[in-house]
């Protein structure tokens, strides 16, 4: 069915005739979310839009939000809690791209940058597994698992088959804190210490095992913990 609100035509014209950089963040949510479900809300697109945005704490807090949560804001709904979620999910890997599979893995620094900007939004933790080869060239992404707020369950097995299915004899372990504090735990520690044996009994060498947080990232590679 068109949109005939007058509102959301408003909207979309400036859209077009200005871009996206002339629009508020209220503006570009009404776009996505487009006329609510009741009749108030569908007379007023925008005033949803900013009420979403009020309930969720801003864009940041829709981004880091779950569908389920986006869902229940006021007039929203799960149809567009999905259209939110996969703008920001666009974004994400627009502004994040995959590591470049050419060249050799040179830095920590260079593959906590990835992950960081890729799990920043994150509120609980995941883990995720960059497959190498055997000169420290990416050949794949895995996302392993995902925890709560605070930790993160890895099944070693899970790890080292998809290692031995692509034939990668290397592999880096990234997961996030939701604290956005880096300092690894004494769970994290001794996650690197189990999944460094079991790489060496099936003949793939654990790498690094990244800690990636907004306030930076610690490498157990770099800080002898390997």
């Amino acid at each position: 069915m068109p949109i005939t609100n007058p509102t959301i035509l408003a909207i979309r014209s400036r859209f077009a005739q200005s871009g996206a950089e002339a629009l508020s963040d209220h503006e570009l949510v009404a776009l996505l979310i487009g006329p609510g479900g009741g009749r108030r809300s569908a007379a007023e697109p925008l005033g949803l839009a900013e009420r979403a945005l009020g309930q969720a704490g801003g864009l940041w807090g829709l981004a880091r939000a779950e569908i389920s949560q986006i869902a229940r804001l006021d007039g929203v709904g799960e149809a567009r809690a999905c259209r939110l979620k996969a703008a920001v999910e666009i974004g994400r890997r627009l502004a994040v791209p995959d590591p470049p599979r050419g060249r050799p893995i040179e830095s920590a620094g260079d593959v906590a940058e990835w992950y960081r900007c890729r799990l920043q939004g994150f509120e609980r933790e995941c883990i995720h597994a960059l497959l190498l080869d055997s000169k420290h060239r990416p050949l794949r992404q895995l996302r392993v698992s995902e925890g709560s707020w605070t930790s993160c369950h890895v099944d070693p097995k899970v790890v080292f088959a998809a290692c031995l299915r692509d034939g990668a004899p290397a592999v880096i372990l990234v997961h996030n804190h939701p604290s956005g504090d880096p300092t690894p735990s004494r769970d994290d520690l001794e996650l690197t210490e189990r999944m460094v044996r079991a790489g060496k009994l099936v003949g793939v060498t654990v790498v690094d095992h990244l800690v990636v947080g907004r306030c930076g990232y610690t490498s157990m590679a770099d800080s002898g913990l390997i």
